[in-house]
């Protein structure tokens, strides 16, 4: 079987004949170049970053620490994650983190970033009253942890 293209003189494919097994074979090659550029890609890809979780205790004086947020912002990006303190002073930061180094730091649920000496609030104040204030704003704490690449556990018994 063959294509005839019958066009007007003077033009490249005027009066050209394909064969069918020439079409298969620009078919073929097409989709092979085609397959080719897919599966090679426009680069490297992306490089994942190594992340951690954490999880521990909270306490102050050896007492359980509960009712508030335990915080930790890193020291080179300065992104932050926080975790609820629960009844026994156990927290478990809801997602993985990159790895690195994060300052700890300790608020009252519903204040976010604000030390319980900025809130109006003197309910949110009363959870973290036997939390010594250094360790209530991320700028005045010294509590450091380093998170690694999975798993990861930081006790913390804070004292004045």
């Amino acid at each position: 079987m063959s294509f005839f293209f019958r066009g007007t003189t003077g033009y490249p494919f005027s009066n050209l004949a394909i064969s069918q097994s020439s079409v298969r074979t620009w078919i073929f090659l097409m989709i092979w170049m085609s397959s080719f550029s897919f599966l090679s890609g426009c680069g490297g890809g992306t490089e994942s970053v190594p992340s951690g979780t954490a999880s521990g205790t909270v306490k102050v004086n050896g007492k359980a620490l509960a009712e508030c947020h335990i915080n930790f912002v890193s020291s080179t990006t300065g992104t932050g994650v926080y975790a609820d303190l629960q009844a026994d002073g156990s927290y478990e930061l809801p997602n993985a983190v990159p790895a690195g180094d994060y300052r700890v730091y300790f608020t009252s649920a519903g204040l976010g970033d604000a030390p319980p000496s900025e809130s109006g609030n003197p309910e949110l104040k009363d959870v973290l009253s036997e939390v010594p204030q250094k360790f209530q704003s991320e700028q005045s704490t010294d509590l450091q942890a380093v998170i690694k690449e999975g798993a990861n556990s930081f006790d913390f018994d804070l004292k004045p």
